[in-house]
């Protein structure tokens, strides 16, 4: 009996002592968890810097198809199927087909399999690509601000956006406009609808050339208006990110360098997601 009353206290001792390292073990998996949490959350995942231009140059082999009508012409064949590529994502070259030259055949015949009437005709062509990286460098117009996400356009075609967990809060900060500011960027687009609505807009003969009626439309021309983020469509934002503890808004002069980090393909059209430094 004294020994089993000895060897109680031994085994009560035991168990204790390792439901506290199996819960302080849990505990620190906690706290370590919580702590990554939240520096995912504070933290902006940067890819390795790139160098260089998103544009290059490549000499491409494709295999094009083209239809029966230019059996007699493979090159006409082959023209219109290298302009069906253009400011289209094309998975052979890994990139956005902008401008292509030196187009030839690599053989004087095209195949053709089985009950199908279309040619294959085997190419090799000179392509201009837009191939953007993670890690570049790109500059972008900005074309609308919000709490959620800065969206640019870049070289008028391509879309950009940089959400706000990409921009860094401890040097940024979003600066909703008061009823003031918004009044007063939406009143000079009334007056050019007045304009437009009353046939203020143009010269007396009515011969205004397209480039004209856009910049009338817009109230000046480039050379007149400074750049600004609030041209065009943004003057209706309700707000704006700011350097933080001021004033100045980012892309001040409308436009906003930034960092790739993804590249989104949606079929054939590519857009960035980017980050602030």
């Amino acid at each position: 009996m004294g020994e089993k009353r000895k060897s109680q206290p031994k085994e009560a001792s035991a168990k204790r002592s390792k439901s506290q390292k199996q819960s302080s073990k849990s505990g620190g998996d906690g706290s370590g968890k919580e702590a990554a949490t939240e520096l995912g959350c504070t933290a902006i995942p940067y890819p390795k810097p790139i160098g260089g231009s998103s544009f290059t140059e490549c000499t491409a082999r494709l295999t094009v198809t083209f239809a029966p009508v230019y059996s007699r012409d493979h090159m006409a064949g082959v023209h219109e199927a290298l302009n069906s590529m253009l400011l289209h994502y094309v998975p052979q070259v890994r990139g956005v087909v902008l401008a292509y030259s030196k187009a030839k055949p690599r053989s004087d015949t095209a195949l053709m399999f089985f009950d199908s009437p279309y040619g294959q005709l085997e190419i090799s062509a000179r392509l201009l690509l837009w191939r953007p990286i993670a890690g570049m460098m790109l500059k972008g117009q900005i074309n609308v601000q919000s709490p959620d996400h800065i969206g640019m356009l870049l070289w008028d075609t391509f879309n950009a956006s940089i959400p706000a967990s990409f921009i860094p809060r401890d040097k940024y900060e979003w600066r909703p406009f008061n009823e003031d500011e918004i009044a007063a960027r939406a009143l000079p687009t009334l007056h050019q609808s007045e304009a437009v609505a009353d046939g203020e807009l143009g010269d007396d003969n009515g011969s205004d050339t397209d480039a004209d009626a856009t910049r009338t439309l817009h109230g000046q021309s480039d050379a007149d208006v400074p750049a600004s983020p609030y041209t065009n469509g943004n003057r209706y934002g309700s707000g704006e990110w700011v350097v933080k503890g001021t004033s100045q808004c980012v892309g001040a002069e409308g436009s906003l360098e930034f960092v790739v980090i993804d590249v989104i393909r949606a079929n054939e059209v590519l857009s960035v997601t980017g980050a602030m430094r």
